[in-house]
């Protein structure tokens, strides 16, 4: 609960000067009324002289020790030598009487200007507080708001810059989260010293510098937040020691919306730089297109997992040599009640970004060995793919997870094939590598998917569990006119034979990109050649109707 003096005396600052003006009079009005009253009362010897301590202790309060003492002195010397003992007989005091009450006074307003001095004190840094940050000392958020507020109209000719630290993790654990202040503080005193207009530096979140900058337009006020980039790169101090910041930066133009609303401009433009490996970037109306769909999706999503929305479709893979039907890729759908089909690229990625993966990823794996279940039933023979991504590797129950569903169905592990991108396991490779053998161990396959179009699985292909690589349908599109695209096809299949793993291209979709595989040796096809993604029920008529039971024939 706030003190209820705080407010008197945060009224006493703010109208410090007028009120000392107006009490100057009036505390020398009460000690001369104190005088008076000690006088016609019949002198110093009765009690009426304690009411001298009511301006002393106002002038204390009022102003401050100084104050005090003066007034203590004051009123020493008006009930001191010119106030008799007695009126009535006229007998004066002595002066060891009456500097002793003096220094009494003085004593008493100089502890009532302490006390004052003290309280202002507080109140000035809960005041400063207010407005600044207090590790870094640098003005906080509500400086700024209260800034832009001031500025109204005028702030069309200003930009917000948010600099961002990213490599905050490593900072802190290797200096202990006070670093970030240090390094807050430095990127502040960097953007005073190189960048040109700054009216403000200030800190508006744990790891973030706000900057108001004058406004060039987007074109001039990128390269200048280049050029401070720039200067970042130099080493920060922190206890003498030279650290190195990751920095990312983002900006709006302020105009004439609510101070809050650049500041949130600002963080949506970072997420947005985050997620395109951008280092600077302006703020753009698709940046809260972008984020409340992203974020309206993530809900819909849970709800969707709950409600029965997604629904698994399957494409079926095919031995090159023969057309044997082998295998089938399990691909979710999502039809929205209201919004219709979401296609997968919108909203798989963004929850590959969440927690959401691991559930999303579990009832995939459930539903696609339910399907593989009802077709063993039926005589239909084959084995499932499913794609997993990092989220679900960097959890450590993912291995339980996957076999309790195997058995949950009652299917060997022989019968299920998880597909994971050379992207998933560069973050963790270690713990990668381990979920990957003990999934290996329990007999299902693992593939490498998207094989081509990432920049460091070969330094770790050989430790992996990977049976099969796949190569990318961006590859076959172009086959087999596409030199390029033709040469890597090649080395793909030569490095496959070289660790003795199978080959599948994804997105085979005319004849001749089949023969130049088949040419070639790869082992298995997949593409709209042969058929797109179905329901379950439509695969196994689609299978039910092959020219030859379990094979597959390329119309002529």
């Amino acid at each position: 609960m706030l003190n209820p003096t705080i407010p008197l005396f945060t009224w006493v600052q703010r109208n410090g000067r007028r009120l000392q003006w107006c009490m100057v009079p009036a505390i020398v009005t009460m000690m001369a009324g104190v005088f008076l009253l000690v006088y016609v009362t019949g002198g110093i010897k009765y009690v009426f002289s304690h009411s001298m301590y009511i301006p002393i202790m106002l002038g204390g309060l009022v102003f401050g020790m100084r104050g005090g003492i003066l007034a203590g002195l004051a009123a020493g010397l008006i009930l001191g030598p010119f106030m008799p003992i007695d009126t009535a007989t006229g007998e004066m005091q002595l002066m060891v009487n009456w500097l002793y009450r003096m220094g009494f006074f003085v004593l008493i307003g100089f502890f009532a200007g302490a006390v004052s001095d003290f309280i202002r004190r507080y109140i000035d840094h809960l005041q400063w507080l207010l407005h600044n940050d207090e590790e870094s000392g640098l003005p906080n958020r509500r400086f700024l708001n209260n800034l832009l507020r001031e500025k109204g109209n005028d702030g069309g000719r200003l930009a917000l810059v948010v600099v961002s630290v990213e490599n905050v993790s490593e900072l802190k654990a290797a200096f202990g989260p006070q670093v970030m202040d240090s390094v807050v503080r430095g990127l502040a005193d960097y953007s005073r010293q190189v960048m040109p207009g700054l009216e403000l530096a200030c800190r508006t979140g744990a790891y973030d510098l706000g900057l108001l900058v004058a406004n060039g337009g987007d074109d001039c006020l990128d390269r200048q937040l280049r050029g401070l980039a720039d200067s970042f790169q130099e080493p920060l101090f922190y206890s003498g020691i030279p650290l190195h910041s990751d920095i990312r930066m983002a900006f709006v133009p302020i105009g004439k919306e609510g101070a809050e609303s650049y500041l949130k401009k600002a963080e949506l433009a970072m997420l947005a730089a985050r997620a395109k490996g951008q280092h600077v970037a302006a703020y753009s109306i698709d940046n809260d297109l972008s984020i409340n769909d992203s974020i309206y999706l993530l809900g819909e999503l849970k709800r969707a997992l709950e409600t029965g929305q997604l629904r698994m479709h399957f494409q079926p893979k095919v031995s090159a040599l023969d057309g044997e039907v082998k295998s089938v890729e399990a691909l979710v759908r999502w039809h929205h009640p209201e919004m219709g089909n979401i296609p997968p690229g919108k909203f798989i990625p963004r929850a590959e970004t969440s927690t959401l993966i691991n559930q999303l990823t579990a009832y995939v794996i459930d539903s696609s060995l339910a399907q593989l279940s009802c077709w063993r039933r039926e005589g239909i023979d084959l084995t499932v793919a499913v794609n997993i991504s990092a989220g679900n590797l960097a959890d450590p129950d993912f291995t339980g997870q996957v076999l309790n569903l195997l058995d949950k169905h009652g299917v060997p592990g022989e019968v299920l094939e998880l597909e994971v991108t050379e992207s998933s396991f560069i973050h963790d490779v270690k713990n990668s590598i381990r979920q990957l053998t003990d999934l290996s161990d329990a007999n299902i396959a693992i593939t490498i998917d998207d094989f081509g179009t990432g920049y460091s699985s070969l330094k770790y292909l050989h430790e992996l569990p990977a049976s099969t690589v796949k190569l990318d349908q961006s590859f076959v599109f172009g086959l087999p006119d596409n030199q390029c695209a033709a040469s890597i096809a090649q080395m793909a299949r030569v490095l496959a034979d070289k660790l003795e793993m199978k080959t599948v291209a994804e997105g085979v979709e005319t004849d001749a990109a089949r023969r130049f595989l088949i040419a070639h040796g790869y082992d298995l096809l997949q593409g709209y050649l042969i058929a797109r993604p179905m329901a379950g029920d439509e695969f196994s008529r689609w299978y039910a109707n092959l020219p030859r039971p379990g094979f597959w024939s390329c119309p002529e």
